[in-house]
């Protein structure tokens, strides 16, 4: 039996990682927290929570991950702020509805959609956009909110936020900027993530033990995460992007295969 110090120290470092990446890729942590959770959790203690509860931890996490990310970068100041409550709600509405129906599918679905939507991300990372200046922002397109309406979808059944979509989409298929796209796919995330976190409370009755200590590291990785991200540049959000994403690909097809 693992002491409660130590796993409570688990989950901390684990928090604090996810929130960490958050704040400097734009990613919302979702994609290191799940397989973590999921993965390398029950191989260390011998401890696992179930996929609904993993997706669960992880979407609340990525809410004040989120939030703290927002308070530092400030994307209102590069985008037009009706421009970003639009996205906002577009995914807000897309995650409530993914988040109510998370509790529907298996675990080796959530698996598959989670894998599908990676190798997405990292294709689309394969395309390097010509970069703009924070000054040269597009005027934006109509195209903008179903998209963010449909990574809602799927970022709120599977918990992972979607910053890792929100971050290529933005910079390839509508030209933002890298440190514009890193902010405001945070700002898209909060709400989105807070939707689909209140309907996975709903659906499930109650929080999972491990949601506290987890969101108090994401809250100050976070933070420490979102003032390294301007020093990055373009280039290197993209590189540490494609192999958190091809790592993530590797373990979940050794999982689903083995």
């Amino acid at each position: 039996m693992v002491h409660f110090g130590v796993l409570a120290g688990l989950y901390l470092g684990l928090g604090l990682l996810s929130g960490f990446l958050s704040g400097l890729l734009g990613i919302g942590g979702g994609v290191v927290l799940l397989p973590a959770l999921l993965f390398i959790l029950p191989l260390m203690v011998g401890h696992s929570v179930t996929p609904f509860e993993a997706t669960e931890i992880s979407m609340i996490q990525v809410t004040f991950a989120a939030l703290m990310g927002i308070l530092v970068h400030r994307p209102s100041t590069h985008v037009p702020l009706r421009r970003i409550i639009l996205w906002a709600l577009s995914a807000l509405i897309g995650g409530a509805v993914g988040g109510l129906l998370s509790y529907r599918f298996s675990g080796r679905v959530i698996l598959l959609l989670f894998l599908a939507e990676t190798c997405l991300a990292l294709f689309l990372l394969f395309f390097r956009p010509r970069e703009v200046s924070p000054g040269d922002c597009p005027d934006g397109s109509p195209l903008e909110f179903p998209v963010m309406t449909a990574i809602g979808l799927t970022s709120g059944i599977l918990g992972v936020g979607g910053g890792f979509l929100f971050y290529p989409v933005l910079t390839l298929f509508f030209r933002y900027p890298s440190f514009v796209a890193v902010g405001s796919s945070l700002a898209v995330m909060f709400p989105m993530a807070a939707s689909a976190s209140a309907f996975k409370i709903l659906a499930s009755g109650s929080l999972a033990p491990p949601t506290v200590p987890i969101v108090l590291g994401a809250l100050g990785g976070s933070l420490l995460g979102s003032r390294f991200t301007k020093r990055l540049g373009a280039f290197r959000i993209r590189l540490f992007q494609g192999v958190l994403l091809s790592l993530t690909i590797l373990r979940l097809l050794w999982s689903l295969f083995h």
